[in-house]
């Protein structure tokens, strides 16, 4: 049976720390959890108010509340912008080093927002520079790097391969977003089979009432509607994973008042 996880950002507005939401997970019944990495502290997590995890926490500590609740680490949400060489490579190094005592085989990225003027192939230089600096750490930690659909480039087929060709690694892939590319205008099934042999993670999203009227002017969302009750073709981006033999996890990206809900749909489909 396949594993179902959840972005630790279902919590963002709930106004708990993570221990609060890796309660509320174990609780519903998933299987692991995916927690966000912020660098340095800010004073919402300080007061307990935010869900992210620290940089400057101990990983240890965080690894044994999970396995606590029953839960594991799916994946670290480090979203920083590949197209930063200076910031984004030392964030994500950093990253890499707190997954490896975290336990988490993934960490996951996206491009970023391009600066205004900035060409194409600047853009592609930039990149490819940050993710040769930082493969380098995740090859020696083995630990995965995934390139979220977030941005302009990677929310169709042509961006993901163009940022895919600019390395040869094999601790590179793909961590599909559905409600991303959906939003961002393309099809969700269709983009996914166009790269779904380096999909090696799953964010389950799905968009639908007010946010469908951003479609076609952005390119991601933090959380979209309970899974199954949007526009997205969640079953047909499932069926199309599977087709590929897809044995990965699927982690839900809802509202913590939809989880139950997301939760029991997909199940019912993996």
């Amino acid at each position: 049976m396949a594993k179902i996880s959840c972005n630790i950002d279902a919590f963002r507005h709930s106004d708990k720390p993570y221990q609060y939401a890796f309660k509320v997970l174990s609780e519903l019944g998933f299987d692991a959890v995916e927690p966000e990495a912020l660098d340095g502290r800010c004073i919402y997590t300080i007061y307990h108010f935010c869900p992210m995890i620290s940089l400057e926490d101990d990983p240890l500590e965080v690894k044994k509340l999970a396995s606590d609740y029953g839960l594991e680490i799916s994946c670290l949400s480090a979203h920083t912008s590949l197209l930063n060489t200076e910031y984004g490579t030392r964030y994500l190094r950093r990253a890499i080093k707190f997954a490896d005592k975290l336990g988490a085989p993934i960490v996951n990225t996206s491009e970023g927002p391009k600066p205004p003027g900035m060409s194409d192939d600047d853009a592609f230089n930039l990149i490819k520079y940050t993710l040769d600096e930082t493969l380098k750490v995740a090859k020696n930690y083995g630990i995965k790097v995934t390139v979220e659909p977030h941005g302009e480039y990677t929310t169709n087929i042509q961006g993901l391969r163009k940022i895919l060709s600019l390395v040869d690694s094999e601790w590179l892939g793909v961590n599909f977003d559905t409600g991303n590319v959906y939003l961002s205008g393309n099809d969700p099934v269709q983009t996914l089979k166009g790269v779904v042999e380096k999909v090696i993670y799953v964010h389950v999203k799905d968009v639908g009432g007010a946010l469908l009227e951003e479609r076609g002017k952005v390119t991601g969302t933090p959380v979209g509607v309970a899974v199954g009750r949007g526009n997205v073709d969640i079953k047909g981006c499932v069926s199309a994973l599977k087709e590929a033999g897809y044995d990965g996890v699927y982690s839900i990206e809802a509202a913590e008042k939809d989880l139950k809900e997301s939760l029991q749909y997909l199940r019912a489909i993996v």
